[in-house]
């Protein structure tokens, strides 16, 4: 591939997805799509708003340590992000022919990850196993376009609830086995004060069905249409 080639990859509600070279390195070109539909000051806003708030975290969650790609290039005024390659598959592609002791090593590594991100005031907003990839013997999270900063625990609850409910609706008979694991490496980092809590939201919000889908359906829209 020369550099600056693109080459498509997919498109999401809010973005494009592009390989590239960029300074030698095999990377994706992240490009957020203007929407006619939107005012277009509303949409130049909203574009250069997101961009800078994904970049923002995703550099931020790199500084702490987490498995995220490293962000090479921004320009907010276009809504691009050019960031790392990650060679590897999404565990939502994979989950099922992976050994027992790995899906319990990936199950630690995304709890302790989405613990100390949590404890950042950071939420993912989308976290399924659709937005993790693995590399080798790492599990990188990705896709922060929905991401943001908050101190609302039921915001790391709804982040959690989207995990489990990916899993299920994906591998049900793995399940427990995944989230079983995935609590004791959260609690390794936030402790069982603290995840006990966090527990008993995500199992409130299970409650609350409804409210929740009306919730992220709104932030969603939101997100859209700002």
């Amino acid at each position: 591939m020369d550099p600056g080639e693109l080459v498509f990859l997919t498109q999401g509600a809010e973005a494009k997805l592009y390989l590239t070279v960029f300074l030698g390195f095999k990377s994706i070109a992240k490009y957020r799509i203007p929407k006619p539909y939107r005012h277009p000051e509303f949409d130049k806003l909203f574009r250069y708003r997101r961009t800078i708030i994904e970049a923002k975290i995703m550099s931020h969650l790199r500084i702490l340590g987490l498995n995220v790609p490293a962000i090479y290039y921004v320009d907010p005024d276009n809504g691009l992000i050019i960031m790392e390659y990650i060679d590897g598959h999404r565990l939502s592609d994979c989950l099922g022919v992976l050994e027992r002791s790995s899906v319990i090593d990936y199950a630690l590594s995304l709890g302790k990850q989405a613990s100390i991100m949590h404890k950042n005031t950071i939420y993912h907003g989308d976290l399924t196993i659709a937005n993790t990839i693995v590399s080798g013997n790492k599990l990188y999270i990705i896709d922060f376009g929905l991401s943001g900063y908050s101190r609302d625990l039921e915001e790391y609850a709804i982040d959690i609830h989207l995990l489990s409910r990916s899993i299920e609706a994906l591998y049900p008979e793995l399940h427990d086995l995944f989230m079983g694991y995935f609590w004791k490496g959260y609690a390794e980092i936030a402790g069982n004060e603290f995840t006990v809590k966090l527990k008993d939201k995500v199992h409130d919000i299970r409650l609350r069905g409804r409210y929740i889908e009306e919730r992220l359906r709104r932030r969603i829209m939101h997100e859209k249409y700002m």
